[in-house]
């Protein structure tokens, strides 16, 4: 009797560790299938690798491209002939979702993006962005870069752990970025670095940003979020500014936010768009 029952604890233990190694090498698998999109169809400009890295029923809500993979080849076809240097700064992967923060230039022109990917059965699903114009070091209010930084997104982490980073995560946005001052100042850890170009390093330019303010802002939704390593990642609309933004946070041991960074970009009329999908 004790030996079956120690077999049987060994044969869970065994599938515990089977599944968790399992789910990390998925992450793996998605984080390579991301960066090769990025790599070979959006910088190195091969249409030809479409049809391997993104599924049949793809769905795009980057806004000047038009729907599934045609919409990806006839992008590529206008871009050829350009090849954009990317560097990456951070890339995040749970579940399903990818998420990569990057540097883009091209030319004497410089861009931060935020690409985030859904991946169903190696392939991209469903592909988001948001970009924004580099402000150079020398020129933001914090003295920081936009991609510069800390946080691990390899960092080991118990389920617990990622789940309360990503739920405070969402109330730091819907609640407490909605105006919520109360919310900001439970959820801020002991410093603040930001890599925000407009705004300082601190909690206290946050504060008085709200100080004049009726405590709400209209709609303020988080639509996707990563959680890896001690990074969140969201994917947020500010309706009452008309911006699309990623959100990204690092948190400390406790799960509180202690460095920001983010990439804004206007949300364009239906109009402007060139499919049905939206931005989010």
């Amino acid at each position: 009797m004790k030996v079956s029952v120690a077999v049987k604890f060994f044969a869970v233990c065994a599938a515990f560790v089977f599944a968790f190694a399992q789910a990390f090498a998925g992450d793996s698998d998605n984080r390579n299938i991301a960066l090769r999109a990025l790599s070979e169809v959006f910088d190195g400009r091969d249409a030809a690798a479409i049809d391997a890295l993104y599924h049949s029923d793809y769905v795009g809500h980057l806004p000047a491209v038009a729907e599934g993979r045609a919409g990806l080849r006839e992008a590529v076809s206008k871009m050829r002939g350009e090849h954009p240097r990317r560097e990456v700064a951070r890339v995040l992967a749970q579940g399903d979702l990818v998420g990569v923060h990057s540097r883009i230039v091209s030319g004497e022109n410089s861009d931060i993006a935020v690409d985030i990917f859904r991946i169903d059965g190696g392939k991209i699903a469903e592909h988001w962005r948001v970009r924004q114009t580099e402000v150079p070091k020398s020129e933001t209010a914090s003295g920081n870069s936009m991609t510069d930084g800390g946080g691990d997104a390899n960092a080991k982490m118990s389920a617990a752990e990622l789940t309360r980073n990503a739920d405070n995560a969402k109330v730091f946005f819907e609640r407490g970025i909605a105006g919520d001052v109360e919310t900001l100042r439970r959820l801020f850890g002991d410093e603040y670095i930001q890599h925000n170009p407009h705004v300082p390093n601190g909690k206290e330019p946050i504060y008085a940003f709200f100080s004049g303010g009726d405590g709400t802002l209209n709609k303020v939704v988080v639509h996707q979020i990563i959680a890896a390593g001690d990074l969140t990642m969201s994917l947020v609309e500010y309706d009452a500014w008309g911006n699309a933004a990623v959100d990204i946070l690092r948190h400390d041991k406790n799960g509180k936010v202690v460095e920001h960074w983010d990439v804004v970009q206007p949300i364009p009329a239906a109009e402007e768009l060139a499919h049905n999908n939206g931005m989010f």
